[in-house]
């Protein structure tokens, strides 16, 4: 299975899915730039994505750094830090939204 990242209409299909690499990860193993400025260390808040509510469960809980740059509504609509946020296990499926996607 397969985390994609859509931005507009475009995909970006990183391929395998792997618990010990956070989003952010997925996203540079393809050279997808989402818009980290401090390198993944959970300083700027500015890899900004949106997991939809059915795979919201595939990643764990939000972490203290993301709620430190996002309101609980935008953690309950989704929203995340890449840099914070894991899959739960290896092989799942799940569409990662950018941009104006948010």
């Amino acid at each position: 299975m397969a985390v994609r990242f859509l931005r507009d209409q475009e995909i970006f299909d990183v391929g395998d899915c792997l618990q010990g690499l956070n989003l952010l990860g997925h996203a540079q193993m393809i050279e997808l730039f989402i818009g980290s400025k401090c390198g993944g260390h959970g300083e700027c808040g500015g890899d900004r994505i949106r997991i939809k509510h059915d795979d919201q469960r595939k990643v764990n809980a939000p972490t203290e750094i993301e709620k430190k740059f996002l309101s609980r509504h935008e953690i309950e609509r989704g929203m995340r830090i890449a840099c914070q946020c894991f899959p739960n296990e290896d092989g799942l499926a799940m569409d990662v939204f950018l941009s104006s996607e948010l």
